[in-house]
């Protein structure tokens, strides 16, 4: 089976492409608050839902779970965020914005929506409504696949170990 593929039309680079290069102006204009681009994406979410456990904030943000341990330090010593016991698991962390935190997420704010407004320069609500709810979908079919990927490595480590089992097992015979 022959395949085209035409970069420029291409729709996990035009994804990736304009996502760095919001990504990269973003972060150059929060810099002069020490802020990064992870560190904001957790304040906003903190900002928007209050208290979040850690892995759910892992979830909402997409940052795998040791570097938000590391971002959640970096903020706290900043004082933008606590970390506490979370009700009846005290193996569980809950993480809040403080009134500092709060403040500085509110500061910024503003220079996200200015993005998001050049962004979509010369669409109108429907379409700026739709073109969000496809992104939401293809990251939902991309987390699926990821899954499918998952199982795929599992079945095939599951039958290397099969394979390896049987050759030691043959050579106990002999």
């Amino acid at each position: 089976m022959k395949y085209t593929l035409v970069l420029a039309e291409f729709l996990p680079y035009l994804l990736n492409r304009a996502g760095v290069k919001i990504g990269l102006s973003f972060s150059r204009d929060i810099e002069p608050f020490g802020m990064t681009l992870p560190m904001w994406r957790v304040m906003v979410a903190l900002w928007e839902s209050g208290d979040r456990r850690l892995g759910d904030l892992a979830e909402r943000t997409s940052i795998d779970f040791s570097t938000l341990s590391r971002l959640l330090l970096n903020l706290q010593h900043k004082n933008y965020v606590v970390r506490r016991r979370s009700g009846l698991d005290g193996r569980a962390l809950s993480v809040s914005l403080t009134d500092k935190g709060r403040a500085m997420t509110e500061r910024i704010i503003p220079i996200a929506c200015h993005y998001e407004e050049v962004a979509t320069r010369g669409l109108n609500e429907t379409d700026i409504r739709r073109l969000k709810r496809m992104l939401v979908k293809l990251f939902s079919n991309i987390h699926t696949f990821d899954e499918e990927h998952a199982e795929r490595r599992a079945r095939a480590s599951d039958k290397s170990r099969s394979h390896r089992a049987e050759k030691q097992r043959r050579r106990a015979r002999t």
